[in-house]
């Protein structure tokens, strides 16, 4: 049962103001558990992190004064949809290196904590919290069906015709076939193996919610769908039902299917879990609450993934490409791997900018993400831009910053005057991308 509420709205990337004494009893030695908030040059701030939950105490226990729970609502502060970005990560052909590589790294692009308990926002509160579960559940699902679905054996008894299969049943052979002149027929028992468990049926389920959710919010065509269709195409064997506590308290996860646990875990949350419900108040008014699992977002790891996915889609079907997702960039002529990275004389071995557009099979501009405010870039993040573009050659560069519309800005320096390294005149962008871009605006003008 969600408890009642102190409900605290600030956004990503911010100044907190500690006027409310709680702040000072907040954990700052595990930035992880409460979305990276820190203290820098004596202030607490926010992280690159949105989402919603609890705020935990140096004992790890969520803060709360006279029964009510102090709860962080942490929106964009650069006005970002991060649902619609994630249903446009979610759609890039990319996608699965993208969690491969995090998982590995041991970094999150969404984190949902299913195993605390739900809080109940106000309906004005507008979080599409019911899509980020359904997104989170399709992809441990997809990961699932391509493991293998559990399996377990099932015991049949059949009166074949001029076949076998198993072994006779003696005594039921002669009941039914030998005393009645049926020599022709046998009486088998035999042992198959069935994918209808009631694990299964859990996560179908659970699998047909998150379908109807999203359907509400994707495209038909969207690399969703295709997980969706995937899913059920591995769950056409398993019948469809409604699943009540007992299927839980019976569902048997342990040993060879330990990772049904963590698809389990979710299911129980997404079937039992009302997304949005109307309560009367003791007024007798009728007030709509959203009840959502605490979870959060990490907006700078998105945006990068975003813009690659737009940028690819803004130069489909022309002669430029966006090099492939974290491959080396190696420095020297004939290294192509590690192993090889060694030979010869180098700075260093290779260089992995965040984007590299290529024309033919050249580097043609080299971008760097940052999710950060606009306007003039750091010193630093200047610099690794400018390397980038030395060690790859490229003749245009610039930064990808978010903003609340879709624009871009363009510089063009001469190498006698701003960048005397620079092997041919060099163009410089900044590029402020929205929630929604225009492809063929960014084509036009960076190219």
């Amino acid at each position: 049962m969600a408890k009642e509420i102190i409900v605290h709205h600030i956004y990503d990337w911010s100044k907190i103001d500690e006027k409310e004494g709680f702040w000072g009893r907040i954990d700052l030695l595990q930035p992880e558990i409460n979305f990276g908030i820190h203290r820098y040059n004596n202030n607490l701030w926010t992280s690159g992190q949105v989402g919603v939950g609890r705020i935990y105490d140096r004992n790890g226990m969520p803060i709360q004064d006279s029964g009510k729970e102090h709860i962080l609502v942490i929106t964009s502060n650069y006005g970002l949809d991060p649902w619609q970005m994630l249903e446009t990560v979610m759609m890039d052909d990319e996608y699965d290196v993208y969690m491969a590589e995090l998982a590995a790294d041991k970094r999150f692009l969404f984190n949902i904590f299913y195993d605390q308990p739900l809080i109940r926002l106000p309906q004005n509160a507008d979080i599409e919290t019911d899509i980020l579960f359904a997104l989170s559940y399709i992809n441990s699902c997809h990961a699932l069906c391509k493991k293998g679905l559990k399996k377990s054996l099932i015991y049949h008894e059949e009166n074949f015709t001029a076949k076998l299969r198993g072994k006779i049943d003696v005594n039921k052979n002669i009941k039914h076939n030998t005393a009645r002149g049926r020599s022709d027929k046998f009486y088998c028992k035999y042992v198959d193996f069935t994918e209808d468990t009631v694990e299964n049926r859990i996560v179908k389920a659970a699998l047909l919610k998150c379908k109807t959710i999203l359907n509400i919010k994707f495209k038909e065509e969207s690399s969703v769908n295709g997980k969706i269709n995937y899913c059920l195409n591995s769950l056409r064997h398993v019948k469809t039902m409604s699943i009540s506590n007992t299927d839980f308290n019976t569902s048997n996860i342990g040993g060879l299917y330990s990772y049904y646990k963590p698809v389990i875990q979710q299911a129980r949350a997404i079937l039992s879990l009302d997304f949005h419900n109307y309560e009367i108040e003791p007024k007798g008014d009728e007030k709509r609450y959203s009840y959502t699992i605490p979870y959060a977002i990490n907006m700078e790891t998105l945006f990068e993934y975003y813009a690659r996915t737009e940028l690819k889609r803004a130069l489909k079907n022309s002669r430029y490409r966006v090099e492939q997702y974290s491959k080396r960039f190696y420095l020297q002529k004939d290294i192509n791997n590690s192993d090889d990275a060694e030979k010869g004389i180098h700075l260093m071995p290779f260089c992995i900018p965040d984007i590299i557009v290529y024309e033919d099979d050249k580097p043609f501009i080299v971008i760097d993400a940052k999710y950060k405010m606009s306007g003039r870039p750091d010193r630093s993040d200047s610099h690794q831009l400018l390397a980038y573009v030395l060690l790859t050659g490229a003749s245009r560069c610039g930064f990808v910053l978010p903003g609340r519309k879709t624009e871009v800005k363009e510089m063009v320096s001469s190498r006698d005057n701003y960048l005397p390294l620079a092997p041919r005149l060099l163009r410089y962008y900044e590029l402020l991308l929205g929630s929604k871009s225009n492809g063929e605006e960014l084509k036009k003008v960076l190219l």
